[in-house]
């Protein structure tokens, strides 16, 4: 005999609740998601800010050249 979903996972088995579970995972993954990317941003300030000026200015001529090059790449694969 083959087996469905819902023999699988009971949270498929009625479908009254199953949106609002699949709600509340998605509101959680993404306030997951938020949280390690502010962490993430915290950390790389941070260590951005115990940089000296020339390091600086050198990430910043780094960042710039390969923001350009994505931005030129964008463009040609959309003939802009």
């Amino acid at each position: 005999m083959g087996s469905s979903t819902t023999d699988i996972s009971p949270a498929y088995a009625d479908d009254s609740g199953s949106r609002l579970e699949r709600g509340q995972d998605d509101l959680r993954k993404t306030l997951l998601a938020g949280i390690i990317g502010a962490v993430v941003a915290a950390g790389a300030y941070f260590i951005y800010s115990r940089l000296e000026d020339e390091q600086k200015e050198q990430l910043r001529r780094t960042v710039g050249r390969f923001v350009e090059d994505k931005i030129a790449d964008v463009r040609a694969q959309f003939k802009v």
